[in-house]
């Protein structure tokens, strides 16, 4: 679990939020490369799974997870074309997250994910389900073609604190009680697992050693918590609305997000009750279909500064984050990665 502590000054440059386009400009032909293997590997010869396929691919993200394993790769010393089985470790962290966000759409019956309607909204939930397992079927696939029991070792673990992070989530959304340790630990498994596995490819690829890994893996786990805190501060619009999602998502299902928690740690026993009444109701009334204004809610938040506590927060995991990679050998790919830390606390999207 990633330790908590009070947020410090951000030590990194303050020159406003890192364009990711120049953050990956050094590994261009990787990501080509990453994404014409993307397009084969995704494709079965059967036409339902290659039409769903295809719509994935025209609403592919941004591919934060696989670009992580291929810079940690160059961060660890590899030269010339990058090696198949980077390549590969690459294409197992985005299809273990694609399955990963399609089955999450489908509990939480959301009909957007990348500003587009969601595969379970154009096909319907039992063909986005399917879907999610074959995806899961082909990352398992490319585990097993890296010969690595580390790789199944890190794999394994990471999908048991996905799973577990997830069920948290769901107990604690019925309670409205998550408090700020549980919340980091929450958000550890949930979000931060994955991207740390996404960096530990990186050199495990390569079949480099601890030397190299246990760096990876302390970054990737603050970068991810960075991540997550960021996607909370912009479901509340501290940001571009143009997310890829609606506004208060995540409030009107009634998630606890650490800006939520940390206004609820300072109002009274009677406001907190309110609070938690309004969540309850706009959770069931989302199921519905209705919705009603929480405006109260967030205005409360930026009473009680949870915005701004949460923005320092973020940049303080990002500054951790970059410290983690003093460990490695100083690089251009080293330099890029902390810059990408930097952008996972503060980006706008």
């Amino acid at each position: 679990m990633t330790e908590v502590r009070t947020p410090t000054r951000p030590v990194l440059p303050a020159n406003g939020p890192e364009r990711l386009k120049e953050i990956l400009s050094p590994v261009q032909d990787d990501l080509k490369a990453f994404q014409r293997q993307f397009k084969k590997v995704i494709r079965s010869g059967i036409w339902i799974v290659d039409e769903v396929a295809s719509y994935l691919v025209r609403s592919k993200g941004k591919g934060l997870r696989p670009t992580l394993t291929i810079l940690s790769a160059r961060a660890c010393g590899v030269e010339g074309p990058l090696p198949e089985r980077t390549l590969i470790a690459a294409l197992v962290v985005e299809m273990l997250h694609t399955a990963t966000l399609v089955h999450d759409d489908v509990v939480d019956r959301a009909d957007e994910r990348r500003g587009r309607p969601s595969l379970n909204l154009v096909f319907n939930n039992k063909v986005a389900v399917l879907f999610g397992d074959f995806m899961l079927a082909r990352s398992l696939q490319g585990m097993l073609a890296q010969r690595s029991l580390d790789v199944l070792d890190l794999f394994s673990d990471c999908s048991i604190r996905l799973a577990e992070g997830e069920l948290v989530e769901a107990i604690r959304q019925r309670k409205l009680d998550l408090d700020k340790t549980d919340y980091f630990r929450m958000v550890g498994d949930k979000t931060a697992s994955l991207i740390s596995a996404a960096c530990q490819m990186g050199p495990l690829s390569l079949g480099l050693g601890d030397e190299y890994r246990q760096p990876l893996a302390q970054y990737g786990e603050l970068v991810g918590v960075a991540f997550q805190i960021r996607d909370d501060l912009l479901d509340l619009g501290d940001g571009s609305k143009e997310l890829g999602k609606p506004i208060g998502l995540d409030l009107g299902q009634a998630k606890l997000t650490l800006p939520l928690i940390h206004t609820l740690e300072q109002v009274s026993d009677g406001e907190k009750r309110h609070v938690q009444r309004l969540l309850r109701k706009s959770k069931k009334l989302g199921k519905k279909g209705k919705k009603i204004d929480l405006t109260e809610v967030i205005d409360l938040i930026h009473q009680h500064k949870g915005i701004e506590y949460a923005r320092e927060v973020a940049l303080d995991y990002a500054n951790r984050a970059c410290e983690a990679l003093d460990e490695l050998p100083p690089s251009t790919y080293r330099e890029q990665l902390c810059r990408f830390a930097r952008f996972a606390a503060e980006r706008n999207r």
